[in-house]
């Protein structure tokens, strides 16, 4: 893995200028005035739903180093900003995850069931295969695990695999440098078959083809805003001018379209080449600042206790177990998600979640005792079903002490 402030920060630069900058265009006197001869507009230049959902997971990223799809999916609908542009699909569903809706089920049954496949996967998933740049199979991994949050279709998956396939060749480039069709040509290879694998190859096939709205015209320019019309010419473009951001982005923007998502991902993935001074200086002044959320302290929220990681023991017989009927504010829970330790080995316990189940140990031997599940409800968050440790070796907790517990899990010993 990258580091959190490398690579993976180019990419998300990249994505948002390419984002901020394609959005000028679909203002009809701006187009007429800048598109033909590929002067920028006046700015600001507002990003929109593509950056916000690329900064959150980046973060989510920056976060735990991995990928935990229960806060993401979380941060996706707790920051979801209507004004930002989403389709009506996204708009509905990350309003009732809000609201405490089941975010799988509600995903599935997208579009009669089928899932979206729309490129709103791919568009936001290149940081994530920037920081895993010497890991294909996990920035594979977890490309999937991000996109089914919000789009099921294997079309959407696959294109979100893409990206970021892309963007962790565009990293490896930076020493091992790779022709335009041996690069895209990579690519295909990890894209799984379907359409979107085969639009892949037909790029390849188009990559000295020198009018890219010609090109455009065979493999689509997200006017569908599908993965499979969107994703393949917007790598078309990457692949052409990996060490030219400018150029890139111009192509990308060229071919009308959905030109906001295809220069965030064309210039995601050529960022996540040139580093971020590839970008032209211009262009990020003019670009909105990305918000103050996105940058977390990389490691705030540990899988596990660091100082305790090689101490930790889960359960040896669980048993479902009752749980008291709390609430907890988002800024309670974003204190539960952090992860607390003992400041002292007599403060007795140990918390820290995964996707979406508060883990709690005892502090001086380590045993998990409980493991809480929680879910999102109006305004807040719940304790919704539980598993204590009923192992005749293990300390077997008394149920009166949990509502007390969770409690200190909340008011906390202190940071980490």
């Amino acid at each position: 893995m990258t580091e959190p402030n490398g690579p993976a920060l180019d990419a998300l630069n990249g994505l948002s200028v390419g984002d901020a900058l394609g959005a000028q265009f679909f203002v009809p006197e701006t187009a007429r005035a800048h598109h033909a001869s590929r002067t920028e507009p006046s700015g600001p230049w507002p990003w929109t739903d593509d950056t916000e959902m690329a900064c959150s997971v980046y973060t989510a990223q920056r976060e735990r180093g991995t990928i935990d799809t229960f806060d993401l999916t979380h941060a996706f609908a707790l920051r979801h900003d209507f004004d930002r542009g989403y389709g009506p699909a996204a708009n509905r569903l990350l309003r009732l995850v809000r609201e405490g809706g089941d975010a799988r089920a509600l995903a599935a049954e997208l579009f009669d069931g089928q899932g979206s496949y729309g490129n709103g996967a791919a568009m936001r998933v290149a940081p994530l295969g920037a920081a895993y740049a010497r890991d294909l199979d996990e920035a594979v991994r977890l490309a999937a695990r991000t996109a089914v949050i919000t789009h099921t279709h294997p079309q959407a998956v696959d294109g979100a695999i893409a990206v970021a396939v892309a963007a962790a060749y565009a990293v490896r480039a930076r020493t091992e440098p790779m022709a335009p069709a041996a690069f895209l040509g990579a690519v295909v290879e990890y894209t799984p078959n379907g359409v979107v694998r085969e639009a892949l190859a037909d790029a390849v096939r188009l990559l000295a083809e020198p009018d890219a709205r010609a090109v455009a015209r065979l493999l689509g320019n997200g006017s569908r805003t599908s993965a499979a019309d969107t994703v393949p010419y917007a790598l078309w473009c990457a692949a052409r001018n990996l060490t030219d951001y400018r150029a890139a982005v111009w192509e990308a923007i060229a071919a009308g379209g959905d030109m906001d998502t295809v220069a965030a991902i064309t210039g995601a993935v050529v960022a996540a080449h040139t580093g971020t001074e590839g970008i032209p200086a211009t262009w990020m002044a003019t670009r909105e600042p990305l918000p103050g959320w996105a940058f977390p302290e990389p490691g705030s929220v540990p899988p596990d206790p660091e100082w305790a990681a090689d101490r930790l023991k889960p359960m040896l017989r669980p048993r479902a177990c009752p749980v008291p009927d709390l609430f907890w504010t988002d800024g309670q829970w974003q204190l539960i998600r952090s992860g607390l330790r003992p400041r002292e080995m007599e403060d007795r316990w140990v918390s820290y979640t995964s996707e979406g189940v508060l883990h709690l140990h005892r502090s001086w031997t380590g045993c998990e005792v409980w493991s809480i599940r929680v879910a999102r409800v109006r305004g807040g968050w719940r304790p919704v079903s539980g598993l204590a440790e009923t192992h005749r070796e293990r300390p077997r907790p008394d149920p009166q002490w949990l509502e007390p517990v969770l409690g200190v899990a909340v008011g906390g010993y202190g940071p980490r």
